[in-house]
C-alpha cells in the first residue's frame, strides 16, 4: 500500500533517565485529549536519549521507574483510538549503553570519549552496536502494533570519531590510515565520504532487520529532509522526510520545506511545543504554531507537534491543559485546509540546484584548516537566496544538482548560489538548458573549483558565464559601481558595498573575482575597490568599519552573457553572501530588477505584496492554488503576532490555459478579475493566516 501522509501529528519527545522517583502517564487523559485535538498520528519515544526503554526487554535497558509496559499501553490505546502509531528510537544517544559499553562510544582524535547534544554517543561503525540496535527495533517490531519507525540522533559527532572501528573500516575502504594530523582536503573528504555511507548503511540495515520481521512499516528518520545534510543520498529508503522547525527560525523552515518539496516526496517539519527548543516545559501561542503549520502545508507537508507529559511531582502523568488546547486550535486550523494541500505539486517557474557534494566539499576544506567560512557557505548563501526570493514573491524551488535535463526545461530560471565545484554531466546539461532557451543566474565562486577542492584556473563554465577568471581581488571587500539604467530608481546611484561576513571577522576572507568579460557579454555594473585594505590591529583603517569606495576597476560585478537562445546572469563577487549580511534593500531591489526585467522572470506569475507575505504557487487538475502565509513576527520575538495583513496583495497571471474565475479557496468568495493584455489580474485585500486562492482553468 502507498505510503499516505498524515496532516495532523503529535510527537511525544520524551526523554526521561532512570533516576526519576516515578515515571507515568495518565493514560485515559493522555488519550481523551488526544482525541478532542482530531490528532490522526502519534510518534511515541520506546528508548530514549537517556537510553532507557519504555518497554520490558531482553536486550536494551528498561527504565525501572516506570509502571509496567508503558509503550505498549501507549501502542495498544493507539491503535485502538484508531491512530497511525509510529515508534521513536533515539538511535546513538545513551548514558546508559556509555556506561556499560564505553567501547562503543565515538572517540575524538585525541582519544576523548565524545558527548552529542550533552549525551555519551556510541559509534555507527561499531559492529556489535550495530547489532544491538537493529536487535532491540526488531524486538520492538515483533511485539508492539507500530506502524512504522522514527529514528533520531544517527550522526556522527561534529569532531568526528576515531574510535577503533572507524580506524579499521577507513584503511580498508581508502588504503590508507586514519591520521587526521596530516590530512589535506582530499583526505577529510574521504573521511567524510565514509561517515556519509556508514550513517546510511546503519540505518538500513536496522530498517532491513524490522522489515523482515513486519512488512510495509513506514520509515523516515530526522535531517533526512534538511538542507545541512552532506549528503545527496539520505532519503533513500524514507517513505517521507524529517527535519525540525523552531520559531524564530521562520526563514530556515521555508528553505527547509522548500528543500523536501523538491525531493518530491511526502515531508514533516518537527516543532516544539514550546517557546524555547524541546524540554522547556511551555507553552508557544497558537498563531504561532498556526504560522508553521500553514509553511508546511503550503508546499503539501504537515507539522509535527511535541507535546510531553511531566513525568512525576505534583503534576506527573498529565500534559498542561493549554498545550491541549493550543494543538486543538491548530488542527482545526489544518482539518480545514488539509484537502487543498495533499497531492498538489509546485508550478515550475524558479528552480535553485542545490549539492550535497559540494556541502560536503566545503566541510572538508574547512577540516583541512582553510578557513572557518567555507564549512556553511552552501547553506548560508541559500539561506540568503531564500530570504531574496520569499521577500521579492517568485515562485521557486529547491532542486538536486542532479536533476534530469527534461525536468531542467519546465523552469524559466536556474540559480546556483554556491556550487565551487561543477561536474561534467551537469555542466553539459546546464549548457543544454540555456542553448534551448533557458535562464540561468549564477553566483560567485561557482565551477571554480575541481572535485578535490583544488583551485582551477579558470571557470568549469567559464563560456556559459561569458567571463575569463582573471585573479582574486586583494580586497576584503568590493562596491558594485556605474549601474546599468535598467536598476533606476529603485537602486540609489552609489556605490553599493558586497561584504561577507562569512569568516566571523572585521576582514571576510572571501573577496570578489576579477573577470575579464568575453566578447558579447553585458556589463551590467562594475566593480570598485576600496580606497584601502584596513588592518583593525594596527589602527590602518578609515572610519569604525569598512574603507569607503575609492577607484574604479575594469572588472565586471554583474554580467549578461547570451548563449543559444538563453541568458546567464553572473556575480563575481558575494553577492548572495552580502545580501545576507545586512539584508540591504538596494541589493534586493537589484536582484528583483534583474530577475524580473532583464530575464524576464516569471512570464507566468508576477504579485505584489508585503516580505510579511510568504507564498507558494501549485498546481492540480482545476488550475493553480496560490498560499498566502502571514509570518508577522512580534518585535525582537520568536512568536507570531496573530494580526491580520490589510495590505493587499496584487497578482497577475498568464497560464498556459485561460483563466475562469478566482476564488477564496476556503469561504468560495469570489474575487473580482480583471485583463491587463494576456494577464489576467486580481487583488487579494488582505490576509489574516493562511489564504489559499483558486485560480480556476477554464
Amino acid at each position: 500500500m502507498p505510503f499516505h501522509l498524515r496532516f495532523r501529528m503529535l510527537f511525544c519527545d520524551w526523554h526521561m533517565p532512570n533516576f526519576l522517583p516515578e515515571v507515568a502517564i495518565d493514560y485515559d487523559e493522555y488519550f481523551a485529549q488526544i482525541r478532542r485535538t482530531g490528532a490522526e498520528s502519534l510518534i511515541f519515544q520506546v528508548k530514549t536519549a537517556h537510553g532507557a526503554a519504555f518497554a520490558p526487554t531482553e536486550v536494551g535497558i528498561v527504565n525501572r521507574n516506570m509502571t509496567g509496559d508503558l509503550f505498549g499501553e501507549v501502542a495498544h490505546r493507539a491503535k485502538a483510538a484508531g491512530l497511525e502509531f509510529i515508534a521513536y528510537y533515539n538511535m546513538v544517544l545513551s548514558w546508559e549503553l556509555g556506561r556499560l559499553h564505553p567501547e562503543w562510544s565515538q572517540i575524538s582524535a585525541d582519544g576523548r570519549p565524545l558527548r552529542m547534544f550533552l549525551y555519551p554517543c556510541s559509534c555507527m561503525s561499531n559492529d556489535a552496536f550495530r547489532e544491538h540496535v537493529a536487535a532491540h527495533m526488531a524486538e520492538v517490531t515483533a511485539r508492539y502494533p507500530i506502524d512504522g519507525w522514527f529514528l533520531d540522533l544517527q550522526y556522527f559527532s561534529p569532531e568526528g570519531c576515531f574510535c577503533p572501528a572507524c580506524r579499521e573500516k577507513f584503511v580498508a575502504q581508502t588504503g590508507y590510515a586514519l591520521e587526521p594530523e596530516a590530512f589535506g582536503t582530499a583526505q577529510w573528504l574521504d573521511l567524510l565520504d565514509y561517515q556519509v555511507h556508514t550513517r546510511e548503511a546503519f540505518i538500513h540495515y536496522a530498517q532491513e532487520r524490522c522489515n523482515a520481521v513486519k512488512p510495509g512499516l513506514s520509515w523516515s528518520w530526522n535531517g533526512c529532509g534538511s538542507p545541512l545534510s552532506i549528503s545527496a543520498t539520505l532519503d533513500e529508503g524514507a517513505d517521507y522526510l524529517s527535519t525540525e522547525a523552531h520559531p524564530p527560525a521562520y526563514l530556515h523552515a521555508d528553505h527547509a520545506t522548500r528543500y523536501c518539496e523538491g525531493l518530491g516526496k511526502p515531508f514533516t517539519l518537527f516543532m516544539p511545543e514550546s517557546q524555547g527548543s524541546w524540554g522547556d516545559w511551555t507553552v508557544t501561542t497558537p498563531a504561532t504554531m498556526k504560522g508553521l503549520s500553514a509553511l508546511a502545508l503550503s508546499h503539501g507537508g504537515s507539522l509535527n507537534i511535541n507535546h510531553v507529559p511531566y513525568p512525576c511531582g505534583d503534576h506527573g502523568g498529565r500534559v498542561p491543559q493549554v498545550v491541549w488546547d493550543t494543538i486543538a486550535e491548530t488542527f482545526d486550523f489544518v482539518a480545514a485546509r488539509e484537502h487543498l494541500c495533499q497531492g498538489r505539486k509546485p508550478v515550475p517557474v524558479v528552480a535553485v540546484l542545490h549539492s550535497a557534494a559540494n556541502a560536503r566539499l566545503l566541510q572538508a576544506m574547512t577540516r583541512a584548516g582553510l578557513g572557518g567560512h567555507w564549512g556553511g557557505a552552501t547553506y548560508a548563501n541559500e539561506h540568503a537566496l531564500t530570504q531574496l526570493l520569499m521577500e521579492t514573491h517568485i515562485p521557486w524551488e529547491i532542486r538536486p544538482e542532479s536533476l534530469a535535463l527534461s525536468e531542467m526545461r519546465r523552469y524559466e530560471l536556474l540559480i546556483l548560489p554556491y556550487l565551487p565545484h561543477v561536474p561534467d554531466g551537469p555542466a553539459d546539461k546546464l549548457q543544454a538548458y540555456v542553448d534551448a532557451g533557458g535562464k540561468l543566474l549564477v553566483n560567485y565562486h561557482t565551477s571554480l573549483f575541481g572535485p578535490r577542492g583544488e583551485r582551477l584556473p579558470d571557470f568549469a563554465l567559464g563560456d556559459l558565464l561569458g567571463v575569463e577568471f582573471v585573479a582574486d581581488s586583494p580586497y576584503s571587500l568590493s562596491y558594485l559601481d556605474r549601474l546599468d539604467k535598467v536598476f533606476r530608481p529603485e537602486v540609489p546611484d552609489m556605490p553599493l558595498v558586497i561584504k561577507d561576513v562569512a569568516s566571523g571577522e572585521m576582514n571576510p576572507a572571501n573577496h570578489a573575482l576579477y573577470c575579464r568579460p568575453r566578447n558579447g557579454t553585458r556589463v551590467l555594473a562594475w566593480l570598485t575597490d576600496p580606497i584601502i585594505e584596513s588592518n583593525f590591529e594596527t589602527g590602518y583603517y578609515v572610519y569604525h568599519d569598512h574603507a569607503p569606495p575609492g577607484f574604479g576597476t575594469e572588472y565586471p560585478g554583474l554580467t549578461i552573457n547570451t548563449w543559444g537562445q538563453g541568458q546567464v546572469a553572473y556575480f563575481p563577487v558575494p553577492f548572495l553572501a552580502g545580501y545576507g549580511r545586512k539584508r540591504c534593500p538596494f541589493l534586493q531591489a537589484l536582484f528583483r530588477k534583474l530577475v524580473a526585467e532583464v530575464l524576464g522572470v516569471s512570464a507566468r506569475f508576477r504579485m505584489e505584496a508585503p516580505p510579511s507575505i510568504r507564498s507558494s504557487l501549485m498546481q492540480d487538475d482545476e488550475g493553480w492554488l496560490l498560499h498566502l502565509v502571514h509570518i508577522q513576527q512580534q518585535t525582537d520575538s520568536m512568536y507570531l503576532t496573530g494580526l491580520p495583513c490589510r495590505e493587499p496583495v496584487h497578482v497577475r497571471v498568464r497560464p498556459e490555459w485561460p483563466v475562469s474565475a478566482v476564488r477564496d479557496a476556503l469561504t468560495g468568495e469570489t474575487l473580482e478579475m480583471s485583463q491587463e493584455g494576456q494577464w489576467a489580474a486580481f487583488t487579494v485585500p488582505g490576509v489574516a493566516d493562511h489564504t489559499i486562492v483558486r485560480i480556476g482553468k477554464g
